[in-house]
């Protein structure tokens, strides 16, 4: 018969287990429009740091929509593609979307179980976007799509999952989560804690595979090393190392720099460049995916870095500004991710910010009705 012991045990291990999983998707988009104007996601809410340092909500959060990742166009469009879950079928969802930076917001892609091939928020500069499918974690192909602004859509690169470099055609990839385009045609991938560059040739190659992680005490080892990356107009490849608390830099010639090695209980997720300044999105390791607030630092080309944007700092300051042309844009955007959501998926449980508190009231509550029963029983044994 099992103790009471191991019972609580296998309780408190799988609700540690389960809580863990959801929250191993921190969000690392960080942005910089031609303003000089900075845009990050804190999972699901979108911040702006403005050019004159205000910080502002851009984009309102839905409740289980994570925004991981944007993506800037020449006209100072933002993209972001959200991502949901639905637990009664197991099944993701997402969808595309824009906003002028005045805050103008456009549904690309309605929220679906399937967006089209190869249109993702990933685009080169000639407008051409790129998606990896299938999007599931089977891990048997990782193909890269390639999709024209006229809606043709090609292979260009991959197959069956894993890890070869050489031609683009022959080539495998594993678990991309970021893409970056430089100037020379070169596409930049983040690919399972390793970054690979196709050249305009279609050379496939690894240009960093990280050292073996330090893992800090407050970095769960089960995290990814590297989430996001950047190009600028040098051809120098940024990188944010979360799993060595570093940025680097990877020059033309594949040399790797420490460019900022982060503070006691912050790491890098992602990292954006503008001319010779390059801005660089931080999480609390232990909890950069249970909205405590990111933070923004800017590195100057002398290499001093300054914190300009706090949501932890603002949120305790009540400094966050929710200015009044920005109020119906964001009421806006929420009703119509709603109503989307509403006709395609049906209905649905999103918990979002209050996941962690839902999901700590369920395990307490199996844990007390199973300690209960296992008493019960136990009386009932003896008796």
């Amino acid at each position: 018969m099992i103790n009471l012991k191991t019972l609580i045990l296998f309780v408190v291990s799988f609700f540690i287990i389960f809580v863990n999983n959801n929250y191993s998707h921190p969000a690392w988009g960080i942005v910089v429009d031609r303003q000089n104007q900075i845009y990050f996601s804190d999972l699901e809410t979108v911040y702006k740091i403005d050019a004159q340092g205000k910080l502002l909500i851009f984009r309102a959060g839905v409740s289980g929509r994570h925004v991981h990742d944007l993506a800037v166009d020449e006209n100072d469009n933002i993209y972001g593609l959200d991502n949901s879950y639905e637990p009664q079928t197991q099944k993701f969802f997402r969808s595309i979307w824009k906003m002028s930076s005045k805050g103008e917001f456009t549904e690309i892609v309605p929220l679906t179980e399937n967006l089209p091939i190869g249109m993702s928020i990933w685009r080169d500069f000639e407008g051409n976007t790129f998606s990896v499918e299938p999007y599931n974690n089977e891990k048997r192909e990782s193909k890269i799509f390639k999709r024209t602004p006229q809606g043709k859509t090609t292979l260009f690169a991959g197959g069956i999952y894993g890890y070869l470099d050489g031609k683009k055609e022959n080539a495998k990839f594993g678990n991309i989560v970021d893409m970056a385009f430089a100037l020379d045609n070169s596409i930049y991938l983040m690919d399972s804690d390793t970054v690979r560059r196709i050249d305009k040739n279609g050379k496939v190659s690894t240009i960093f595979r990280p050292q073996t992680q330090q893992n800090p005490k407050n970095i769960d080892s089960s995290s990814r090393k590297l989430y996001g990356l950047a190009v600028d107009p040098q051809n120098n490849v940024f990188v944010a190392d979360f799993g060595n608390k570093q940025l680097l830099r990877i020059n033309s010639q594949a040399q790797v720099s420490t460019v900022l090695n982060s503070e006691t209980d912050w790491s890098p997720l992602g990292v954006a460049t503008f001319g010779d300044e390059v801005y660089v999105l931080e999480g609390r390791p232990l909890s950069s995916s249970k909205h405590t607030g990111n933070r923004v630092l800017k590195i100057s080309s002398d290499n001093k870095s300054t914190v300009i944007g706090n949501l932890e700092d603002a949120r305790n300051s009540n400094d966050i500004s929710n200015p009044n042309n920005f109020l119906s844009q964001m009421e806006q955007s929420v009703d119509s991710v709603s109503n989307s959501e509403s006709k395609t998926a049906g209905t649905k449980s999103h918990l979002g910010n209050n996941e962690i508190g839902l999901y700590s009231i369920a395990g307490l509550l199996i844990a007390v009705i199973l300690t209960f029963g296992f008493v019960i029983g136990k009386n009932k044994f003896a008796n």
